[in-house]
């Protein structure tokens, strides 16, 4: 048998730490139950030297790197994970605990860790998640773990997360879907120009230099192009981060970013998938926060923080203001004309009927449905765009090829 070293919480409060033998570690665990302690970390006694057994856990194991970003995919795992075991009646520190051990994401095994270290101090698990990893999960995460906490209900609000986190990523999907023909056109067309400022426009050019000939302007004009490109590439990357850093600047300041949001919403196809994206997550946590028993004025605060464009989420804002000042839902909603028509109905229906959870579900998934549309009528769009440029950009090659040629016969005969 090995001896193991333990670390356990005592009624949910109090830190205990010991030593037994067992065969092994989920024997310990048992064995540590059975003492009427929750497991929070357990140890073969050789690995001694690496951990502190006081309860709080090394700086140098747990603050190897500062977590700055986590995918969606890992949230949904980390969520559903943690749902999972909740809802089998497993506490909190012995479920984090079981997902930093199985888990193969390095982040979130980091993250299980200094979660229970917090919650051993004190706090409660959405105490813990806000204070270390807000920014990482976002204000309306971290607002429904407040609310199911509050009403006794975390699992039931953690299935709540899944789903909305379920959206995001489905939406995420369809936009990387639908960027994938253009960006295999633009593939193409560097491949092509490669093959031609490469190979075959540099083998005409000899020849028409050699003759004495002129080179027609379209080609000198493609060559020199290339010539640039392969001797300054580095001076054009920089000049393409320091502009995207600019941009980046730029669009930190309140008014440039209302501008640029204003404009966006009047280009036509763009503009409909602009709304639908912003009133799709904005009905979406709306509906999800109100189902886990949050205040609706707290729902419409979380609801507007998933608002990314100025514009809308000034309306949202008013709509908060307006319920604040003692106006219903629909009123709110029709004074900003901040939903379509349909939409609309659906919560009034709800206010009067007194079902306004349903109701703003059936306007989740509505919004959901127009999403697809207007990301499919986006797409059509593009395509015929991306045709056009195509075309003129082979044009161009086509033509400087044609001159170079003629230029080339005429300088040989």
């Amino acid at each position: 048998m090995a001896k193991y070293i333990y670390t356990a919480l005592k009624d949910n409060k109090i830190i205990v730490k010991g030593e037994l033998e067992a065969h092994d570690l989920r024997e310990a665990r048992v064995k540590i139950r059975a003492l009427g302690y929750i497991p929070a970390k357990i140890y073969l006694e050789k690995e001694n030297t690496t951990k502190d057994y006081s309860g709080n856990f090394s700086q140098v194991d747990v603050d190897k790197k500062d977590i700055t970003f986590l995918s969606l995919k890992s949230k949904i795992l980390f969520t559903s994970e943690l749902e999972v075991l909740l809802s089998a009646g497993i506490p909190i520190i012995e479920a984090l605990n079981s997902i930093s051990s199985n888990v193969l994401d390095t982040k979130l095994s980091m993250i299980c860790e200094k979660l229970v270290q917090s919650i051993m101090s004190g706090q409660t698990f959405s105490q813990a998640v806000e204070k270390l990893y807000g920014a990482l999960f976002g204000p309306v995460y971290t607002g429904l773990l407040k609310a199911g906490e509050a009403s006794g209900d975390l699992e039931a609000t953690l299935r709540r997360l899944i789903v909305l986190l379920q959206k995001q990523e489905s939406i995420k999907e369809k936009i990387t879907k639908a960027s994938i023909y253009p960006a295999i056109l633009f593939v193409l067309m560097v491949g092509v120009l490669a093959i031609f400022s490469g190979v075959i426009f540099p083998a005409f050019y000899g020849v028409i230099q050699n003759s004495g000939g002129d080179v027609p302007f379209l080609a000198q004009t493609l060559v020199d192009f290339c010539n640039f490109l392969n001797h300054f590439w580095w001076f054009l990357l920089i000049c393409f981060g320091a502009f995207c850093g600019w941009c980046s600047y730029l669009f930190k300041q309140e008014s440039l970013k209302k501008r640029w949001d204003d404009f966006i919403l009047k280009i036509y196809g763009v503009s409909d998938f602009i709304r639908c994206i912003n009133l799709s997550n904005f009905m979406t946590v709306l509906y999800i926060s109100y189902e886990a028993g949050v205040p609706i004025i707290s729902c419409l605060e979380l609801a507007e923080k998933t608002v990314g464009n100025y514009i809308i989420k000034k309306k949202a804002s008013n709509i908060v203001n307006s319920v604040k000042a003692g106006k219903s839902l629909t009123e709110a909603f029709s004074r900003m004309n901040f939903l379509p028509g349909t939409l609309l109905s659906m919560v009034s229906t709800g206010e009067k009927s007194g079902n306004i959870g349903e109701m703003l579900s059936k306007a989740a998934d509505a919004m959901d449905k127009k999403v697809d549309m207007a990301l499919d009528t986006l797409t059509k769009l593009f395509e015929p765009t991306i045709i056009i440029i195509m075309g003129g950009f082979v044009l161009f090659i086509a033509l400087a090829f044609y001159q170079l040629y003629f230029g080339m016969m005429g300088a040989l005969f």
